[in-house]
């Protein structure tokens, strides 16, 4: 047990030496990381000033590129002006058939606009023909409507007629001779009936055929005034549609029309405004030439300029790339210092882990040498139980002494084993 508690110290002052390895580590790692942005910072400087560099070198070519263009411009606009002189003349002979072609059109347009006039009108009488058919074919529908109705209200009287004849006791059923030989048959049977019934089966019959002719007569001439209807339908229908063939013909020719007109003023205006934009471009051409001259001029004047002043921002840029070249100088040995001690941190955190390691080794020790004295401590126990066993007992009172000298035994066993408790717990916290 004295070896135990010698031994439990270490593994508690492993702790805060490891934990302080982990941050002087932290703080190695960190510091790479700083330098390194140092170092991209540094780099993406240089590059900046080298590609503004470049920049300016290609720009002075394509200044000097187009001070050369210019001066060719120059010269195609000198050749340019001869020709213009040149197409003048064309011009004016073009301007005089163009004015007469312009008369023609306009004649042709007064003409179009005349036929545009008729056939409008046209079209008017036609829509108001196809008003008056819609309105006759509505007042027809509503005939139409009115007949049904009427057809359906008479049905309803016959269905009542026939459902009175159903209750007084006669079969009754309309239609083809099938009907009127089930009527015959329904005579012939009841032919035996006596003469008080004969007489009033005739009276009820007369006037169930009666009412029969009658529905008769007023279902024919429905159907014939539903087929006049239905004729008169169809000729409206044909009437309309042939209308609408001859508005649609109409259209499409008035479409026509206005198309040829549109097409013809539009090449009025073509005509004209070609004219206006050559006579434009010549006087255009004209300031123009004078323009570019002057041009041309201030923008040699400025390019020199700008020449001298790319050329003071050059030599400032060199010199900010030596300023730059001595930063990274600069930049590259604390660089270097930070990887130092970014190594030194690595060997530390090394150095610790080792000790980790031997602190682990050493609570594995611990706990073998805690297992073996438990293990002793319970053979010990056991053989003294052994040993203090009674094993023949004449007398109650030594019985009730070796009793009490056992209990008094048990604790003060038990009280050492809670003495030991703590400081094996202590080891095997600090070993865990």
């Amino acid at each position: 047990m004295e070896t135990a508690t010698e031994t439990s110290p270490p593994p508690e002052i492993d702790g805060p030496q490891h934990s302080t390895v982990d941050a002087i580590a932290t703080d190695g790692l960190d510091s790479p990381t700083a330098a390194a942005r140092d170092h991209r910072i540094g780099v993406c400087d240089h590059d900046d000033v080298l590609s503004e560099m470049e920049s300016l070198r290609r720009s002075n070519e394509s200044f000097q590129s187009e001070t050369a263009a210019l001066e060719e411009s120059l010269r195609l606009l000198q050749a340019k002006k001869d020709e213009v002189e040149k197409v003048n003349g064309d011009l004016k002979v073009m301007i005089g058939e163009l004015s007469r072609e312009r008369d023609s059109l306009r004649g042709e347009i007064g003409r179009l606009e005349e036929k545009l006039e008729e056939e409008l009108k046209e079209k008017e009488e036609i829509r108001s023909e196809l008003e008056i058919l819609f309105e006759f074919k509505e007042s027809k529908n509503k005939e139409k409507r009115e007949l049904e109705n009427s057809n359906n209200s008479e049905q309803q009287k016959r269905v009542a007629l026939l459902q009175i004849v159903q209750r007084v006791g006669f079969g009754f059923m309309m239609g083809s001779g099938s009907n009127e030989h089930q009527s015959h048959e329904s005579l012939g049977a009841n032919a035996a009936v006596p003469s008080s019934n004969k007489s009033d089966s005739s009276e009820c019959e007369e006037e169930i055929v009666s009412l029969a002719s009658t529905v008769e007569k007023i279902m024919k001439n429905l159907r014939l005034e539903i087929t006049q209807l239905r004729r008169s339908l169809d000729e409206s229908r044909s009437d309309n549609e042939r209308l609408q063939s001859l508005t649609a013909k109409q259209a499409k020719t008035i479409e026509e029309n206005m198309l040829y007109i549109k097409e013809l003023e539009d090449r009025e205006r073509v005509l004209t405004q070609n004219v206006e934009e050559l006579l434009l471009e010549i006087k255009a051409t004209e300031e123009d030439v004078a323009r570019w001259r002057e041009a041309c001029e201030l923008e040699v004047e400025a390019g020199k300029n700008e020449i001298e002043e790319r050329d003071k921002l050059v030599d400032i840029l060199k010199k900010e790339l030596e300023k730059t070249k001595t930063a990274l100088d600069i930049s590259n040995g604390k660089l270097k210092l930070k990887e130092e001690l970014a190594a030194a941190a690595m060997a530390a955190q090394a150095a610790a882990e080792k000790s980790l390691q031997l602190a682990d080794s050493r609570a594995a020790g611990l706990r073998e040498q805690i297992e073996q004295l438990t293990k002793q401590l319970e053979e010990a126990e056991s053989k003294e139980r052994s040993r203090r066993k009674v094993r023949h007992i004449c007398w109650p009172w030594r019985a009730l002494r070796l009793n009490a000298t056992a209990n008094n035994n048990t604790n003060d066993r038990t009280q050492k084993v809670r003495r030991m408790l703590p400081e094996m717990q202590a080891l095997l916290h600090s070993s865990v």
